[in-house]
């Protein structure tokens, strides 16, 4: 039997400032809190995120390195864009393969890529084709 994917963890500088990245931009459900980190999910995986209460973080590597990034599919790509521009988020990408930068005054076609609060990048695509052996 083959493993199947469920969870993902990161830790937030700023917890609330991530949730409302991944739970009101995004449109992750909160399914669970808890003192020091929340549950979210897409219905599917679960996705938890850390209060980071450790050591001072090393700042992160903003830009294209995206040494660690999450691909999601959206039902509307403008919409998703327009979203988190208007709750303040960067969209520092059009396109995630080989893409250009992004224009403000032209919406993203196919996809984009946005940086949560600590700079995790995050492809955001429309195409149910985007990421082979995706059947959901």
């Amino acid at each position: 039997m083959g493993s199947v994917f469920v969870h993902v963890g990161v830790r937030a500088t700023n917890l609330q400032e991530s949730l409302r990245f991944w739970r009101d931009a995004l449109g992750l459900q909160v399914v669970a809190e808890h003192p020091g980190h929340s549950d979210l999910t897409d219905g599917h995986h679960n996705f938890r995120v850390f209060q980071h209460n450790q050591a001072e973080r090393a700042p992160h590597v903003r830009g294209m390195l995206d040494y660690l990034h999450i691909g999601v599919r959206v039902p509307d790509l403008a919409e998703a864009a327009e979203r988190f521009k208007s709750m303040g988020f960067e969209i520092i990408w059009d396109g995630i393969d080989g893409g250009k930068p992004y224009d403000p005054a032209t919406p993203p076609a196919e996809s984009f890529k946005v940086e949560d609060p600590d700079g995790i990048a995050i492809d955001v695509s429309a195409s149910r084709d985007q990421w082979p052996g995706v059947e959901l």
